[in-house]
This record gives C-alpha cells, sequence and structure tokens, in this order.
C-alpha cells in the first residue's frame, strides 16, 4: 500500500460515477456487477492473481434513500449471536449484489484490492470483511474514501482484526465521514489518513466530499 496504488484507487473510484463505468483504457475493460432495485453497481478485473473490486457511490435517489437508514442497525447475515451491527441502508445495498461478487472469487485470485468513495467506500468496506470471512485465503486491500460511518464498535474491532491493510483517507471536515453520527453507535474503520484543512468538531463540509478535492489533497500532503 503506497501513495501511487492510493491514487490509482482514488481515479478507479472517479470513474465509477461515470455513465460509461470504468474504462482506464481501451484494451483494460472493467466488468460491472450490478442490482436495478438497489441501484448499486461495481466494477470488477482479474489481472493475474489480482482481483480488482471498485464500488460507485451515491448515484441516485435511491441510494440516497438507503444512506439516510442509520437511525436503524442490522445483524449481518442472520447470525443473532453477535454483538455486530451494521447500517443497515447500506447492508442492504450490498447483499444486492453479494452473491455475484461471491461467484467471480477462484482459486486463483490470491489478492483482493477493494475501492470506493463515498457509499462505495462502505459498501467496499463491507465486502472486504464478508470476502475475508468466506474467502480468508486472499490478501485484502481497502482504500476508502470520503466513508461514513459503518457500523458500531464490535464491527469495528472485528473488522480491524481482520482487514488490517485498510486505509481510510479523510479530506478536510467533509460532512459525509462525520455521519452517520457516533451518538447513534457508529464507529470508523481501518487507519485513517487525514489530508487538508483541519478536522474541527461542528464543521462540515460537503465540498471536500467531492473526487476531485480529495485527489488535489491527497497529490499535496501524502
Amino acid at each position: 500500500m503506497n501513495k501511487q496504488n492510493a491514487i490509482t484507487a482514488l481515479e478507479l473510484s472517479a470513474e465509477s460515477y461515470y455513465p460509461s463505468g470504468i474504462s482506464s483504457c481501451k484494451s483494460d475493460i472493467y466488468k460491472a456487477i450490478e442490482d436495478p432495485v438497489t441501484n448499486t453497481e461495481c466494477f470488477v478485473k482479474t489481472e493475474k492473481d489480482k482481483l480488482f473490486i471498485v464500488f460507485r457511490g451515491t448515484d441516485s435517489k435511491i441510494n440516497r434513500i438507503n444512506n439516510f437508514c442509520f437511525a436503524k442497525k442490522t445483524i449481518p447475515y442472520g447470525n443473532t449471536h453477535s454483538n455486530i451491527r451494521v447500517h443497515c441502508g447500506f447492508l442492504k445495498s450490498y447483499s444486492s449484489v453479494r452473491k455475484k461478487i461471491h461467484k467471480i472469487i477462484n482459486p486463483g485470485i490470491c489478492k483482493i484490492i477493494l475501492t470506493g468513495h463515498s457509499l462505495g467506500a462502505a459498501l467496499a468496506v463491507l465486502c472486504a470483511v464478508d470476502l475475508q470471512y468466506n474467502f480468508p485465503q486472499n490478501d485484502i486491500e481497502v482504500y476508502a474514501f470520503g466513508c461514513p460511518r459503518v457500523g458500531n464498535a464490535a464491527f469495528a474491532r472485528s473488522y480491524n482484526k481482520r482487514v488490517f491493510k485498510t486505509l481510510r483517507f479523510n479530506n478536510g471536515n467533509d460532512i459525509v465521514t462525520k455521519l452517520p453520527p457516533v451518538i447513534f453507535g457508529f464507529r470508523h474503520i481501518g487507519t485513517e489518513i487525514h489530508i487538508g484543512k483541519a478536522r474541527l468538531p461542528f464543521c462540515m463540509s460537503f465540498k471536500a466530499h467531492l473526487p476531485q478535492n480529495y485527489y488535489k489533497n491527497l497529490w499535496k500532503e501524502t
């Protein structure tokens, strides 16, 4: 994990918003996996023994509705013996493409690299811990940009043990990184890399959340 890898991951995360999806060059096309009901979309590519998974961020009314389902936390995948709770809207979105993603994990894959911006970052986090649990033989890396809080403290502890190679980038006072509120029991995961302006309590910025501003400050400060 290094600066260039992070910049590449951010570029892919930004490209995932494009109507045509990700196409780094004519000979390097990412395959789309999507669900029309939840309007969840991710792009995948296998490169030798590596699998790249890029989740698109919020891009529709359906996405925005699911984003604000943070008043409720749910037990992941019906495991009632666990204390882990996660954002029900994020889990609904990820679950809609989960089986399709599992199907592309073949024995030849050794490393899985996941990334996303905003909602895409939250889905990358859920996917990463899910794949680590079900495919523990794989090395997993996560680059999350403008990531909201995904689950409770129990989820964060479990996640950090399982997917310790996670870099979570926060730009300035990006409003999305301050949601859902801590008072609802949500906690952040991974190793935080702060870029841009100093992070201040009660200060929030929509502009800081834009991928282009992450890109500018990532070049400057890391």
